[in-house]
């Protein structure tokens, strides 16, 4: 497993979009998987041009502040971005080949190429203090991360990546003036309370004032202080990570987001 690197982004450079998640996103053209299925065969369609898809202007109104999202209804509230290994800058344009699909009660990352860093942040409310809760299923690729965000802004992010190889992450990301992003490492460790391979897992992040707290599958992990950030408020997000092995697919059966 290859986790983010810290400071730039050298081995995955970013290539960034952002665009809201409609009932039925293709980016890169690839069919999503029957959900029977645990084989990961996905079919793959070759890459064509493909018109920048520029994000609406959206009213969040009815759009509630704590709530857990089943992704069986509409998921205009959502909005993604893409790092990609393939270019340095920022880009409006998509490469690559993935999906990300609600279908079924499931929320589905499909990521069929190397290098895809897939960001969903839900854009109706800024918090301060937060809690984050996902239930997800791998059924691809045992090389990739599930990551959890929260007040991301302008002035950076706060991410937890929790790898399917019984490692994790913490991280202060940043996009930066070059159009680059930088990862910087705030802790990182192993737990055996991650189940690797094709399993599932609830992993919960808490930010409460300075305090940043990661629970997998139930137990505490990691309790962090941050005094160096000191980010007041942002997004709250999920993302899921492809590295040199693929396909990566992971299903988020839900996404609660609660007061700590």
């Amino acid at each position: 497993m290859k986790f983010k690197p810290q400071k730039k982004l050298i081995f995955l450079p970013a290539v960034l979009l952002l665009v809201s998640l409609a009932c039925s996103v293709d980016l890169y053209g690839t069919a999503t998987p029957q959900l029977p299925e645990q084989s990961a065969q996905t079919t793959a369609i070759v890459d064509s041009a493909i018109e920048t898809i520029l994000p609406p202007e959206q009213s969040f109104t009815g759009a509630q502040q704590y709530f857990t999202d089943e992704f069986d209804g509409s998921t205009d509230y959502w909005k993604y971005l893409v790092v990609n290994g393939a270019k340095s800058q920022v880009l409006d344009g998509i490469v690559g080949l993935m999906s990300v699909r609600p279908i079924g009660g499931l929320l589905i990352f499909d990521l069929q190429g190397q290098g895809a860093w897939v960001y969903a942040t839900y854009e109706p409310f800024n918090y301060s203090n937060v809690r984050l809760d996902v239930k997800v299923n791998n059924r691809g690729s045992n090389n990739n991360n599930v990551s959890l965000i929260c007040r991301k802004s302008d002035a950076g992010w706060y991410e937890f990546d929790i790898a399917n190889n019984g490692l994790y992450e913490i991280l202060f990301a940043q996009i930066q003036p070059d159009n680059t992003v930088s990862y910087t490492l705030m802790a990182e460790g192993g737990s055996t309370k991650i189940r690797s391979g094709l399993a599932e897992n609830e992993y919960s992040i808490v930010c409460q004032d300075n305090i940043l707290t990661l629970y997998i599958n139930g137990t505490e992990t990691r309790r962090l202080e941050d005094k160096k950030y000191l980010l007041p408020e942002g997004k709250v997000g999920i993302s899921v990570s492809s590295f040199k092995d693929v396909p990566v697919i992971v299903d988020f059966y839900w996404a609660k987001i609660s007061q700590p």
